[in-house]
């Protein structure tokens, strides 16, 4: 069973890599605040109390190596889980799409232009979170005040 977010509509989605290891996939979701990335995720959602979010991955599973460790996902991964990702987009019509990191935006970008998928909403890479917490801590307010500008501007269109 794939660890998903419950809501049913959003403004802003955030797309991550992959699922994390969690204790219920009934009552745990996506980038969760009890990780880097979904601790600055929830500060920038705090500030914006009128926006709906949506926090999914790319991956919806946990992949292991063989000694059950958390590994990135490979490509045959992604590419048998992008077309639940784009139907999620589709489904739930965000105006604006926020791809966490290189391997999210490189993945995401390249299958929908080579698949000829025209998406209509607002596709944007950031840099990912956790790249932010750990080696740029100090410009974590810089990225949440550009995040905000971009949500807010976005969501009024």
């Amino acid at each position: 069973m794939p660890l998903i977010d419950k809501k049913k509509e959003c403004d802003v989605m955030w797309v991550g890599l992959s699922a994390k290891k969690v204790n219920n996939l009934k009552t745990n979701y996506p980038l969760e605040e009890d990780t880097n990335s979904g601790k600055i995720i929830k500060e920038v959602e705090d500030l914006l109390p009128n926006v709906q979010f949506y926090k999914t991955n790319l991956v919806k599973c946990l992949p292991l190596d063989d000694n059950k460790k958390i590994r990135y996902p490979n490509k045959t991964e992604m590419e048998a889980c992008i077309n639940n990702l784009v139907k999620e987009i589709e489904y739930l019509k965000p105006k604006i799409v926020f791809l966490l990191g290189n391997k999210v935006n490189n993945f995401v970008i390249g299958h929908l232009k080579q698949n000829n998928i025209i998406i209509k909403t607002y596709i944007k890479k950031i840099q990912h979170p956790s790249y932010i917490h750990t080696y740029k801590r100090k410009n974590k307010q810089d990225y949440i005040n550009n995040l905000i500008i971009e949500i807010k501007n976005g969501v009024k269109k």
